[in-house]
């Protein structure tokens, strides 16, 4: 489509053809009944939009589907600054898009335009900017241009990362974000659809010309996977999509109900009952403590991202040892007298002294693991030590010739001394982290792997001890592994 700034005078008449084109009954019924309910409400309509096809669609129809809300819309753009001019030319054709409606524009920046190709960066960057506007306006909710071509999309992009059935249905007709509301009522209809039906009413968009390159994950998905999948199903794809996804949205809405009847029944003031809390199958035990941690972000001044480690959490509360888990500097869960309970402390939780037996993993009160096995020397493990290709950070590989059949694990205590491979000699393990700049929390979070003479053999980050050097005269080895918390 044209990429000049010139835009019909009669706008405001072609939005009305574009409706008779996309009537009610095309929208998803549940973001249309929000839309319907905010017209007996006070806060701001906020249109978010690019200026590409999608997103002047979106806002186009919603101006001409509810005149009675248009003194309270507002188009919102964010100008990531990436590509230049052209970025530059999408907000110029944002604004007089908005200005040919009458609706006043909100424009954000980028405070960091050479931030790459991060899509997560770039998407927090645009909530913050949206959050912001709640901030200075209040309330408000935010009409996005997601169609039903993004949906098959994002099944793609996120079932390769792993996620649950809330994670499946993104993005949702109607979701919450923190502060951010979100109302996407066009992902029933196929992004053909939406590019016809402009060209229909001779409404014209911006076509970024980066979504034809491959830089980006969900471009190579939707340039290269999508039309080979679309091509290679026996009916049609996005329909099929769409009710995948609508089924797994009533599946949502029942785990959703029957987690929050299981979170009243735990829930005993501002902890919760173990032995009712383990009962309960995974997905609910995750849904409620998920619950039961946002409710402790809400209190807490700044807010902490706890419930990010909700996965890890699942995962130590089966193991019958579990007694504390850091979530963040100064916090904890822990399990005391049949309840886990959140807890402050300006002490960090320390690593006891552990045995660390053969090929059973160890979770650490920081939320990471560690793991010790045995295994035959063979070429591949010499290459991988001879050429320095083990990262240190969370693997290491160390003679069994003077070693037992088992370790220790604890964290640093006042007077440990360490002298990594191919250091001149031993010096203070404190000076060694010192030197490194490392914070109070990654000194105290840190295990300290250590032989029965609990002399130090490898501390994740350095190269094993000298005195625990593989040569090619061992037969076998041992693979120690450090899995970092996933937060």
């Amino acid at each position: 489509m044209d990429h000049s700034l010139d835009l019909p005078d009669d706008l405001a008449e072609r939005a009305m053809g574009l409706l008779e084109l996309a009537p009610f009954d095309l929208w998803h019924n549940d973001a249309l009944s929000v839309l319907k309910e905010s017209l007996s409400s006070q806060g701001l309509i906020g249109i978010a939009c690019s200026g590409g096809a999608d997103s002047t669609f979106s806002l186009i129809l919603a101006f001409a589907a509810f005149p009675q809300l248009r003194k309270r819309m507002v188009v919102l753009h964010y100008n990531h600054q990436l590509r230049k001019d052209d970025s530059e030319g999408d907000e110029s054709f944002v604004c007089l898009l908005a200005s040919k409606l009458g609706l006043p524009c909100k424009v954000g920046y980028s405070e960091n335009p050479k931030c790459g190709l991060d899509e997560g960066v770039l998407r927090k960057d645009r909530l913050g900017f949206y959050a912001k506007q709640v901030k200075q306006n209040g309330s408000m909710h935010i009409i996005q241009g997601h169609n039903l071509d993004d949906i098959a999309e994002t099944l793609l992009w996120r079932i390769p990362r792993g996620v649950s059935v809330d994670g499946l249905i993104s993005p949702q007709s109607v979701s919450q974000v923190g502060c951010l509301s979100f109302i996407r009522p066009f992902v029933t209809l196929s992004r053909q659809f939406i590019r016809v039906a402009l060209k229909k009413c001779s409404i014209p968009w911006r076509e970024d010309a980066s979504n034809q390159e491959n830089e980006y994950l969900r471009n190579r998905l939707r340039n290269l996977v999508l039309p080979q999948w679309a091509e290679a199903s026996d009916r049609d794809l996005l329909q099929g999509v769409a009710k995948t996804v609508d089924l797994l949205s009533q599946d949502s809405k029942a785990l959703e109900h029957y987690a929050q009847e299981s979170y009243r029944a735990c829930k005993a003031g501002e902890k919760l009952d173990f032995e009712g809390l383990i009962k309960l199958p995974c997905a609910i035990q995750r849904r409620v403590l998920i619950k039961w941690l946002e409710e402790i972000e809400y209190k807490l001044t700044p807010p902490i991202p706890l419930s990010a480690k909700t996965g890890r959490l699942v995962q130590l509360i089966k193991n019958a040892n579990f007694k504390v888990l850091q979530m963040a500097e100064k916090f904890s869960v822990r399990k005391r007298g049949g309840f886990i309970e959140f807890e402050y402390s300006d002490e960090l939780a320390l690593i006891p002294k552990t045995a660390l037996s053969f090929s059973y993993s160890i979770h650490l009160p920081c939320g990471g693991s560690v793991q010790a096995e045995q295994m035959m020397l063979n070429p591949r493990i010499l290459d991988l030590i001879d050429g320095k290709h083990v990262n240190s950070q969370n693997e290491a590989f160390i003679s069994l010739k003077t070693l037992p059949d088992y370790l220790f694990i604890r964290s640093r205590k006042e007077g440990d001394m360490f002298r990594p491979l191919g250091s001149p000699g031993s010096k203070k393990l404190s000076d060694w982290m010192i030197d490194r700049k490392w914070s109070k929390a990654k000194k105290i979070n840190t295990p300290i792997f250590l032989d029965q003479k609990e002399e130090i053999i490898w501390i994740p980050g350095f190269a094993p001890a000298e005195s625990a050097k593989v040569s090619k005269a061992d037969l076998r080895v041992i693979r120690l592994t450090y899995q970092q918390s996933d937060t």
